[in-house]
């Protein structure tokens, strides 16, 4: 089976509400989910990046989808590396932490609570894998972690902690790809059955490019921010202004030989989009699904015939 599946990383963020594309009657996340789930048949949770959703919402994300629907989950905030909220913690780990700063760095939480957060994370998102909708669960590392002995042995701790969920790891700095770095850090990707992210993103001195590396059996997952070199160069750049960018079709169409590639390899291809602003996601998907000659009226959008 060849199948690829389009949408976006996320289907409830401020600008995709504000931008109308939801119907006026799509008031609430039912609704919402619902809408969306009738024009792409797979989303990634970002809002899991930055708290550990309760139980409750998960088996409403579930019941509220088709029966093939997929949704792919972004690791919360300090499995990776970053600060989060202190008002977005669990009140148990707050009065472990006890400073009300607005953000807490993962430094600053010691590993037994990150370790205990992890076994709340994966009991929560646990429903998802065991009625067969959890596509795949993305780390995604910051841009200034870059390739180190030390990264390798984190990485063999999150595949250790993540079973059994289909791990997709994501770097952002371009140092894992070059030299010798790219063949120790691919090798143990194969090792680990776990999936290199493919990215489209813009190309500047750090950045990583977007080439087409196949890790995992299960799949694979490609996830486009953009290409805002500005805003990306920009010191003090808002997440939102550095995917502020809608790909037009003749962007997009030379992906198309690079998702066959990848498509011919794995059982499932997932093409993510994370240009967030507006509708600019939704709408670049869309375009991506005519250029695959893919759409999605109910059901699987289709297995991809190259």
């Amino acid at each position: 089976m060849r199948e690829v599946r389009i949408g976006t990383c996320s289907w409830a963020d401020r600008q995709l509400l504000s931008s109308g594309w939801y119907p006026s009657e799509a008031k609430d996340g039912e609704r919402r989910l619902g809408f969306y789930s009738s024009r792409f048949n797979t989303v990634e949770v970002d809002s899991t990046f930055y708290a550990i959703p309760d139980i409750t919402d998960v088996y409403r994300w579930a019941s509220w989808t088709p029966p093939d629907f997929l949704f792919g989950i972004k690791a919360y905030g300090l499995f990776t590396f970053h600060s989060v909220q202190w008002s977005a913690l669990p009140r148990w780990v707050r009065d472990e932490v006890g400073d009300r700063d607005s953000r807490v760095d993962f430094k600053r939480v010691p590993r037994a609570i990150r370790l205990e957060l992890w076994r709340q994370f994966s009991d929560s998102i646990m429903p998802l894998h065991k009625i067969g909708k959890l596509g795949y669960v993305l780390f995604q590392i910051p841009p200034w972690a870059v390739f180190s002995e030390r990264m390798i042995r984190y990485l063999d701790r999150v595949v250790e902690e993540a079973h059994p969920f289909r791990v997709a790891f994501e770097v952002r700095n371009g140092s894992w790809l070059s030299g010798d770095n790219k063949a120790v850090f691919l090798d143990r990707l194969r090792a680990h059955d776990v999936a290199y992210v493919v990215v489209d993103e813009p190309q500047l001195f750090w950045t990583v490019p977007p080439e087409v590396n196949v890790t995992a059996s299960w799949g694979s997952v490609v996830r486009f921010h953009g290409r805002n070199e500005a805003a990306w160069e920009r010191r003090g750049s808002s997440v939102g202004e550095r995917f502020r960018y809608l790909y037009s079709q003749k962007e997009l169409k030379p992906w198309r030989q690079r998702i066959g590639e990848i498509s011919s390899n794995v059982d499932r291809t997932f093409v993510m989009f994370n240009n967030c602003w507006s509708d600019y996601s939704v709408r670049s998907a869309a375009s991506m699904q005519a250029v695959m000659g893919l759409s999605h009226p109910v059901g699987l959008q289709a297995e991809l015939d190259l």
